[in-house]
């Protein structure tokens, strides 16, 4: 049935035939005077009706002919023909746009910019590829941008186009807009939903949308997992994620447009490997960034965590597809496929390769049996699965195999230089199921998939790459080196050694996977010197001044970013070898020339130019590992050589944005929305002299938010070294002592011990290292050095949950709620003014408002 007949059909209520033909088309030539269809769009409203939608980067026209993708790093949008794979227009948007959505009739587009707090509307005045056109709408915005709240980063339009719905991160709100008019109609506030279960001080941080074909439920992820009832963190069992069930009525005749909040509870699984001991080992989903709608079925890709440890390679982060069944009725968890169990026997001719960071999945059918396709945002792959009939999802060989796509193999002309997609975040199918279309934000192109052959057959470069030489080259390889889970370095001619896959062991992770998008997983890790929450990257530099760094790791023992490279050696590659090998001496330490450290990992090299030896030593003081040997990168088109670690650094030094704080009530006010989730202005201003005047800004001062600075040139001399050195059954780790304040948070909310605060439930992880050994953080052998942790900092602390380094707390109400904390920065003989409850209200509210626009002290 074509257009014509289906739209005259729809309003004659009958079978299609040859007068609902001549309604139809009359009504077209009218609707094509609006800006509505246009001839030769051939808009196919009704398998576009017929179908869920979801927030993604990346999108096709109802006709499959055009293609939509977002560029952050530009602030545009780029819109591609698909008979020809050729750009025909980019349009300027607002700032780091993360998400885009196409009404069904094609007139608009809706792209999420999440550090602009805006929505752009673009009106599409003509959809055929050979005379696209299409502009900013002005009609009622600056700038075509309209206010939603703070970060928007997910945005998708209702099936039936009457609605637009905005998840605005840092809001905790739903904003709906209305399709047609660009009109608010209303505001949602997550945060104070039955969906945000256990406590509604906590931060939901909405991450994907979907909605059912019918237009009539819209499920909203929350982005990262918090404790379950009775959980605790360090623990695999510890944590839930959850999905919200809202129901819409675009009609409104309920009064309300969205309502009826629902939390759908997602539990931790089995992973399907086994632990270091030889027991199973388990993770729950996290990182809730794609939801899609396919039958009666939702699936979310996501980074499953297993912090109970010990930490290792294989038993980290897990590669999930999590799958929701009864959507639309009565919906409930269906667990979770691994897909890291499907790279372990990998297809005939393909190497050995994990799927760090599934991050969006696409459908090569609407109904019945198909595949899937997964990307792996991480280890530049594309990962093929079985659908069955039922729904039900499965590898595509057996139990230990599963097809995928290389999108970033240097030995394939189909994808390499040029050609390479690096960092895919987004996927989209065209309807016929023969075509895939990836977006990978660091190459800035989109792979073009055969599904009948499953290989790359082009490549769009759909924005451009930074100018050689340029600053801006070198953070994008320091992107490259974070988001990767691989990473391909050049070789030197006549080199030897592993110039490839050195960034974990066979793609199982990166530094995204716990930092996600540098800031944190909200997991408190097993770690070699106790429990400890994965830190945000944000506060490692002041964004003011970016020589100013703090102490790395919550019990100081790491004086430099480049340290990092212990955690890709040591904990997401296989560690030290099993026996020594020849490498290359490490002045000032001499004498040794046999080590156990891999050459085969890691951005620390023995010497330039050479993969072949490892470095005789590493450690955290000795011996500085900055401007030390290391890979090289050479992007497409450029002569230079961009050393890999030093980038790496200068990319969390420059690179890493603080989220947007919450917008307050009169700025939502202003901006004509509900200020619903908005932080309370007179609230913030009095909270702002509650921080000054309860002592905060002793340790949380400057642009960093945190005391902590590294105020000398590495290596620390050794009289600022300390350990508990004599001590049994104690960790011995090497720690900058001077750095370290008490606040009498060692043990704070952990079950059984007598440091709890009360009103709040004992969550806390266990003071033991990864060896079951008494954690760093108190002074076992009473030399005076060693209680307490590295002041944290607090830029942007409302996004980075959990709180204190053992994730005693969920959220600053709780923090507050610390007497030993609330005194720490007081003089003596002064009054703590955050004893009274309403007062430590209004400070939350002002810490809620700390990002890098705020006035520091």
């Amino acid at each position: 049935m074509d257009i014509a007949t289906y739209i005259g059909k729809k309003l004659r209520g009958v079978s299609g035939g040859a007068g609902d033909r001549c309604i139809g088309v009359l009504l077209m030539c009218a609707f094509s005077t609006m800006g509505y269809a246009k001839d030769g769009d051939n808009v196919d409203l009704s398998q576009k009706l017929r179908e869920p939608a979801h927030s993604s980067p990346i999108v096709l026209s109802s006709n499959d002919s055009l293609l939509w993708s977002v560029n952050p790093d530009s602030d545009s949008v780029t819109i591609t023909r698909t008979d020809t794979n050729q750009v025909v227009d980019q349009i300027m948007v607002g700032d780091e746009p993360r998400s885009i959505a196409v009404t069904p009739s094609g007139r608009y587009a809706f792209v999420a910019n999440a550090a602009s707090n805006s929505v752009t509307v673009i009106e599409i005045s003509y959809q055929n590829p050979e005379k696209f056109s299409a502009e900013l709408d002005l009609s009622a915005f600056a700038k075509g941008e309209i206010v939603t709240g703070s970060e928007p980063r997910s945005i998708v339009v209702t099936p039936d186009g009457k609605m637009v719905l905005v998840a605005n991160s840092s809001q905790d709100t739903i904003t709906i807009i209305d399709a047609s008019s660009h009109q608010i109609i209303d505001s949602f506030d997550l945060r104070r939903s039955r969906c945000n279960v256990g406590d509604m001080d906590r931060h939901f941080q909405p991450g994907a949308l979907a909605v059912t074909a019918d237009s009539k439920t819209l499920f909203v992820t929350r982005f990262l997992s918090f404790t379950s009832a009775g959980g605790v963190q360090r623990d695999d069992f510890g944590k839930e994620a959850v999905v919200c069930k809202l129901k819409l009525d675009s009609e409104r005749s309920t009064g309300k447009p969205i309502f009826a909040p629902k939390p759908i509870i997602m539990h931790t699984q089995e992973t399907g490997f086994l632990d270091v001991n030889g027991d199973p080992s388990y993770a729950f989903p996290n990182q809730l960034q794609s939801i899609v709608i396919r039958g009666d079925k939702a699936y979310l890709p996501n980074i499953g965590a297993s912090p109970t440890g010990p930490q290792n390679f294989f038993n980290n982060t897990q590669a999930y597809v999590n799958v929701i069944g009864g959507v639309g009725s009565y919906e409930s968890s269906l667990g979770a496929l691994n897909l890291h169990l499907g790279g372990r026997d990998p297809e005939l001719g393909k190497q050995e390769l994990y799927f760090a960071n599934p991050w969006a999945i696409a459908f090569t059918t609407s109904k019945g049996e198909g595949s899937a396709y997964v990307v792996s945002a991480g280890s530049d792959l594309l990962v093929k699965l079985k659908v069955y009939g039922d729904g039900s999802i499965g590898f595509t060989e057996d139990e230990d195999t599963t097809g995928y796509i290389d999108l970033n193999d240097p030995d394939n002309s189909a994808t390499r230089g040029w050609k390479a997609g690096k960092n895919p975040l987004g996927i989209a199918i065209n309807r016929k199921g023969d075509k895939a279309y990836t977006l990978n934000f660091l190459s800035r192109n989109v792979s073009v998939v055969d599904l009948h052959q499953d290989q790359v057959i082009d490549v769009i470069q759909v924005d451009d790459l930074p100018e050689p030489g340029t600053l801006d080259e070198r953070l994008l390889v320091g992107a490259e080196m974070f988001f990767s889970s691989r990473g391909n370095f050049v070789m030197p001619p006549g080199g030897m050694g592993a110039n490839r896959d050195r960034l974990s062991e066979k793609g199982r992770q990166n530094c995204a996977s716990c930092h996600s998008s540098g800031l944190t997983d909200g997991v408190v890790w097993q770690f070699a010197t106790g429990p400890r929450k994965t830190l945000s990257v944000n506060g490692t530099f002041n964004p003011q001044d970016v020589t100013d760094q703090r102490i790395i790791n919550a019990s100081a023992i790491f004086d430099e970013v480049e340290d990092a490279d212990f955690n890709t050696r040591f904990v997401s590659s296989a560690g030290l070898l099993e026996f020594p090998s020849p490498c290359i001496e490490s002045p000032p330490i001499i004498g040794i020339t046999e080590s156990r450290i891999d050459p085969d990992h890691g951005l620390v090299l023995g010497e330039w130019d050479s993969f072949e030896f490892a470095p005789c030593i590493m450690n955290p003081f000795d011996k500085p590992n900055a401007n030390r040997p290391q890979p090289q990168v050479q992007l497409p088109g450029s002569t230079v050589l961009v050393n890999a670690h030093d980038a790496l650094v200068d990319w969390q030094r420059y690179s890493v944005r603080t989220p947007n704080r919450p917008m307050t009530e009169n700025e939502l006010a202003a901006a004509g929305l509900i200020p619903v989730g908005g932080l309370n202005d007179s609230a913030v201003q009095k909270g702002e002299r509650l921080f000054k005047q309860s002592g905060c800004d002793t340790c949380h001062n400057g642009g960093k938010w945190s005391r902590s600075q590294k105020d000398f040139v590495s290596p620390p001399a050794p009289t600022e070294i300390a350990s508990e050195f004599g001590v049994p059954n104690v960790n011995q780790s090497p720690y900058l002592y001077r750095f370290l304040f008490d606040i009498g948070s060692f043990g704070l909310n952990v079950p059984a011990s007598q440091n709890q605060l009360p009103g709040y439930p004992a969550i806390g992880g266990a003071e033991q290292d990864s060896n079951g050994l008494g954690a760093l953080g108190f002074d076992y052998n009473g030399d005076g050095k060693g209680s307490g942790y590295n002041v944290s900092s607090i830029l942007g602390a409302f996004s980075v949950p959990p709180y204190y380094h053992n994730g005693a707390c969920e959220t600053l109400m709780c923090v507050l709620a610390d007497e030993k904390h609330r005194q720490a920065g007081l003089e003596e003989g002064e009054s703590d003014v955050l004893s009274n409850r309403a007062n430590r209200r209004r400070l939350v509210e002002y810490l809620e408002s700390i990002d890098e626009q705020t006035v520091v002290f």
